[in-house]
């Protein structure tokens, strides 16, 4: 009984994100994010839940709290100065 209880008293999910919120995500980061310092001001001022964020002269993505529709994580990435989902 333990084990259900513990269950049902853990935090709900977060909402999913369907395809055009990924986009409009992605099209805000595009016209804001250009790198590590702008990447931090954007995660600090915006509504998007992240649960990571890497910033690195290499490598700049961050991974969403919630999910898409699928139930798949969300990691977007900052490549060639584009930004795009990862996976």
């Amino acid at each position: 009984m333990g084990y259900i209880l513990e269950m049902q008293n853990d935090p709900p999910r977060p909402s999913a994100y369907s395809s055009a919120d990924i986009a409009a995500i992605l099209a805000d980061l595009q016209a804001t994010v250009s790198g590590a310092t702008s990447l931090e001001r954007w995660t600090k001022s915006s509504t998007v839940p992240v649960d990571r964020v890497v910033a690195g002269a290499d490598l700049t993505y961050l991974r969403l709290t919630a999910h898409d529709a699928e139930g798949s994580p969300i990691v977007l990435m900052l490549r060639e100065r584009v930004w795009q989902r990862a996976i």
